[in-house]
Formats: C-alpha cells, structure tokens, sequence
C-alpha cells in the first residue's frame, strides 16, 4: 500500500485549549434522575394493573393516564398504609 504524505496543519493542533471551549457552558442542575426499574408481573397481575389502569382513565377528563403513573400512585397510598395491613395484602397476592 502506498504511504500518501501528509501536508497542511494537523486538526489537532488548531483545537482551543480545554480551558477556554468551558468558558462558553453553562451548567444546568437536573432533576432526580429517574431509573427505569423492571420486575415480572403475572398475567393476574398484568390484568388488575390494566383494569385499575382503565377505570381510573374513565374519570380523568385530561389525559390518558398510564400504568406507570397508576404504579407511582399505588406506591403512594402504600406508604401511608399500616405494614400489617400491607403484609396481610402480600400474603393474599402469594396465595
């Protein structure tokens, strides 16, 4: 193969400095970030979030409302539930 020679000024070499290209940013602070998390549903399971999904759409005249704003909105009423009621819904949902 043929060495083809090289002429002009290296691209490199006519870059700022790192100093001067962070002059121009300007730092922005974000929100939490958000995590997509994944776990397994049955197709009961699957249903239930569906049907809760659907009638809760039924009354929300603005906009159609996913199953994970239903998911955010049911870990929100959990923590206001009593842990031995929680339990005893956990226990119902096993068997």
């Amino acid at each position: 193969m043929a060495k083809k020679k090289i002429t002009g000024q290296s691209k490199l070499a006519a870059t700022n400095s790192p100093g001067d290209s962070a002059k121009g940013l300007q730092l922005v602070s974000r929100k939490a970030k958000l995590q997509p998390t994944s776990f397994r549903l049955t197709p009961e399971d699957k249903e239930r979030l569906k049907g809760i999904t659907a009638a809760v759409n039924e009354l929300s005249p603005y906009k159609k409302i996913s199953e994970s704003m239903v998911i955010k909105a049911l870990l929100f009423n959990g923590r206001n539930m009593k842990p031995e009621t929680l339990l005893k819904a956990i226990k119902e949902v096993i068997l």
